[in-house]
């Protein structure tokens, strides 16, 4: 039990590792550098395109300053149509500013003056592009017509003394603003990569860092579950860890001081075997027990009826730490009744098997008075039962730490308990042989007297008993001899109908050979073996002898196919004979080979075994194989109880009243180790008060049937470690037998 409690934990850690993907450590750090990533990703959402509506406000602001600019300069020329000062100042801006791209000055009426970089020009009626439907300052990115196909479009209303005159459209390059906006993605990508890989190192750094105590954790669990219970987790964390770490060590203390009281009870049941009295080597018990549970004091308190008949127990056994003040001769634990206030639940309790444990401080004030005034900070009483009667309790108490006992202490201190129960119980009866053999002789020699006139007649009762008991047993071999030939006989007296028919077939086909023709046309080359060119050239007889040869080859060569196919049949039945014989010998039995096979190869090979009488008798046989694995088994036992099985159904179908006689073949698992053949027949059925009997040796329902065959199939089932059952719905209702058996060739050898 030692050592199945250390190993599982390590086989279940070992699985969970195995099937465990990402580590906790990838894992938290993948999950902080998401959602660094997510961070970065709304930042960069956010602030570019907060740019780009930057970079387009400074276009517009320098757009409305030219357009300004040009408004005070050429207002009063442009009024009094003094163009010439509009197109001067005009080309001025547009070569002062090379990021000007056009300047127009439009009147109301679509006179338009268009000034570029290429020079300027008037344009008596301009499209309805140049003249929005609404009078207020806009400004976008365009495709121009007659100029840039992209550029800063910049549209003012051109006002003068509240005289609305016209417009002025100021077309700046792109140039600038594109180069603004590539710098601003390639320095964010630069920001953002740079930022994705710091993040990525920080989340590694941080995950390492928080999940490096967790790993640590885990190698101590791992070494606890690998059974080294000596080590500790580090607890000088403060936070969650740390309580688990306490948690770890805690269960490591409770698994260790349980593995000690274990080999306490050990030693106690190797005491208690080498021993005839319990109370010499109880005080060792004791001591052990202690000290492996780490507790102050170990004592045996025993119940007894007191001078009044209240039940009462006595403290009649102690072993206490060196410092710890012996109870031993206290006169208040003798006698102590259980209906005394702090003891009145004792008692039920222990009644019922149960236990007391725990802190002091935790229980009644009534129990503190009795325990406080003994040094006792803890205590764990575990009731003793003999012969299913409750005898005392067992105790051990703790007078350092108010500590609470684990579950495996409780168990391994009750295990204790049930092994001195055992132990009393044991030379109880070894008391009481030696008492009744102390008083034998007497009782021997009182009876003897009336013994010595019997004694002529017992003899004489005795040498008939001997002689009835040496007939007894040959009739009892003779019987086995008899059940397991007539096994063997019916087993291969199975076989033997398929031998039967096969040799029939061969001594049929033997009969109808065409061989002897060979010797007729050899007779005939005899006779012309002086004019053999002119016999077969010119006779008619002479001519159809090579075609007649060669259609005599293939009749014979099918003959010899068909005789070599019954011959290997007949020498796997005759196999299948030898390997019954050899399963059932008298005397030193051998056990059967196992070998690898599909299931649907047994079930096939047994029907091959009964194939022509099935088909002489016009049984249909359907076949209804789940697919599974090949199985280990003993294949001649599963063969010998199949053959029984559809020999059986044949009988049945030909005896039953059904149209169409019908034998169905069935293979499936009932669960993974396990497989389940079916034969199934529609045939005569089982009456419900045989079908409790059809297995037992001897008995049949089949006219001219033995009883033997399903006896020894059931018996070769049990002997494959599985079963053979049988069900019908009654008489003329058909019947389905299943054999079971495991895959594995695990059964009873």
């Amino acid at each position: 039990m030692k050592n199945i409690s250390r190993m599982n934990p390590s086989a279940m850690g070992s699985e969970h590792t195995n099937r465990r993907g990402l580590g906790i450590a990838l894992r938290t750090a993948l999950l902080s550098w998401m959602v660094s990533l997510a961070t970065l990703a709304i930042f960069v959402m956010m602030v570019i395109p907060q740019q780009k509506r930057t970079f387009l406000l400074n276009l517009e602001s320098k757009a409305n300053s030219v357009a300004v600019s040009l408004r005070d300069v050429a207002a009063g020329a442009a009024v009094n149509e003094d163009f010439a000062s509009v197109i001067s100042a005009s080309l001025t801006l547009i070569q002062g500013d090379p990021e000007i791209d056009f300047l127009v000055v439009m009147k109301n009426d679509g006179y338009s003056l268009i000034n570029d970089h290429n020079g300027w020009r008037v344009e008596p009626q301009a499209g309805p592009y140049w003249h929005p439907s609404q009078r207020v300052a806009t400004g976008a990115i365009a495709a121009i017509p007659d100029f840039s196909p992209r550029t800063f479009h910049y549209a003012q209303p051109f006002d003068y003394s509240g005289i609305e005159w016209g417009w002025i459209h100021v077309g700046l390059s792109l140039a600038s603003y594109d180069q603004s906006v590539a710098t601003l993605y390639r320095n964010t990508l630069i920001l953002a990569l740079g930022c994705i890989l710091f993040s990525f190192a920080a989340s590694l750094f941080y995950a390492r860092q928080l999940v490096q105590p967790i790993l640590r954790l885990r190698g101590v669990v791992q070494r606890i579950a690998d059974g080294d219970l000596t080590v500790r987790a580090d607890v000088a964390r403060q936070d969650e860890l740390g309580a688990l770490a306490v948690s770890v060590n805690t269960m490591a203390e409770a698994l260790l001081r349980r593995d000690r009281i274990l080999e306490g009870v050990r030693f106690a049941a190797q005491q208690f075997v080498q021993t005839g009295h319990w109370q010499s080597v109880i005080d060792q018990v004791l001591a052990r027990l202690g000290q492996a549970s780490e507790a102050s004091r170990a004592y045996i308190f025993k119940n007894h009826q007191d001078n009044v008949g209240r039940l009462s127990c006595s403290l009649i056994h102690e072993w206490t730490l060196v410092g710890i003040m012996p109870q031993i001769h206290n006169p208040g634990l003798r006698d102590l009744p259980y209906t005394r206030p702090g003891l009145d639940h004792w008692g039920e309790l222990f009644a019922r098997g149960g236990c007391i444990s725990g802190p002091v401080d935790e229980m009644s004030p009534e129990e503190q008075a009795d325990l406080r005034p003994q040094g006792i900070k803890s205590l764990l009483a575990i009731p003793i039962f003999v012969d299913e009667h409750w005898w005392g309790f067992i105790g051990l108490d703790d007078c350092v730490t108010a500590r609470s006992w684990s579950e495996p202490e409780k168990d391994s201190l009750r295990a204790a308990a049930d092994i001195i129960g055992a132990t009393i119980a044991r030379q109880r009866v070894q008391d009481a042989l030696l008492e009744s053999k102390s008083t034998l002789e007497q009782r021997v020699l009182a009876r003897t007297r009336e013994l010595q006139s019997q004694v002529r007649a017992k003899e004489r009762a005795l040498a008939e008993l001997a002689a009835a008991q040496s007939s007894l047993l040959e009739m009892s071999r003779a019987a086995g001899m008899a059940e397991v030939a007539t096994g063997v006989l019916h087993n291969v007296g199975n076989v033997l109908n398929s031998v039967n028919v096969s040799c029939s077939l061969l001594q049929d086909q033997l009969r109808q050979s065409r061989v002897g023709n060979v010797a007729k046309v050899a007779e005939m080359l005899s006779e012309a073996e002086g004019e053999l060119p002119r016999f077969l050239a010119e006779d008619s007889r002479g001519r159809r002898i090579p075609a007649y040869l060669r259609s005599l080859a293939d009749v014979l060569q099918e003959e010899q196919k068909l005789m070599a196919r019954e011959a290997q049949t007949l020498q796997d039945r005759v196999e299948h004979i030898k390997e019954i014989v050899s399963m059932q010998q008298t005397f030193g039995r051998i056990s059967g080979v196992l070998e690898i096979l599909p299931p649907e190869q047994l079930m096939e090979d047994a029907l091959k075994l009964n194939a022509e009488a099935l088909a002489r008798h016009g049984i249909t046989v359907r076949r209804e194989y789940e697919p599974m694995p090949p199985v280990s088994v003993d294949k001649h036992k599963v063969l010998q109880i199949l053959l029984n099985l559809i020999t059986n159904a044949k009988y049945a179908c030909l005896e039953g009243d059904a149209d169409a006689m019908t034998i169905t073949l069935a293979l499936s698992r009932p669960a993974s180790d396990r497989v389940l053949m079916q034969v199934v027949d529609n045939g005569m059925g089982i009456a419900p008060e045989n079908l409790t009997r059809i297995f037992q040796h001897g008995f049949t329902t089949r006219q001219g049937g033995h009883g033997f065959g399903l006896h020894s199939g059931a018996l070769a089932a049990r002997e494959l470690g599985g079963s053979l059952s049988v069900h019908s719905d009654g008489p003329g209702r058909g019947a389905t037998f299943t054999l079971e058996f495991p895959t594995a060739g695990n059964g009873a050898q």
